[in-house]
């Protein structure tokens, strides 16, 4: 990887948040049936939850390695992966039958949680990332 890319990795990690961020909010605004807005939204968790599971098996281990007074930082992260892991979960649990109103209900929690979670990991790590000149393999 060349330090130009390596340089932008934080500002890379923002763009991809914010796509984040215009998923949600649009499968939030989405008419349509139960089931499509049910189907729409296990691709976005599916995306979102290996989006995580990058950070915590590849980019979370690099940084911890690098930058250990990063540990409270990373612990909290990790904790609200969880956090949203268990969110994902109950979208993904939902019967197909019914209204749209219980999706719409996970969907906002989803929303309030993950915007804090994306906000919080942006303040701390978008800096440090574009400052680094190495980056782990697979990410």
């Amino acid at each position: 990887m060349s330090a130009e890319r390596l340089i932008a990795m934080g500002d890379e990690l923002v763009k991809l948040h914010d796509g984040f961020r215009r998923e949600l909010a649009e499968l939030r605004r989405a008419p349509g049936s139960r089931p499509q807005l049910r189907e729409h939204c296990l691709t976005f968790c599916d995306a979102l939850h290996a989006h995580h599971t990058g950070e915590d098996g590849v980019l979370f281990p690099h940084l911890e390695g690098a930058h250990p007074e990063l540990a409270e930082v990373l612990a909290r992260l990790r904790a609200e992966h969880q956090v949203v892991a268990r969110l994902l979960a109950r979208i993904r649990e939902l019967p197909d039958g019914g209204d749209t109103d219980d999706v719409g209900a996970e969907l906002d929690r989803l929303s309030r949680e993950l915007e804090a979670h994306l906000d919080y990991e942006e303040e701390q790590l978008v800096p440090l990332l574009n400052a680094m000149t190495d980056f782990p393999e697979g990410l």
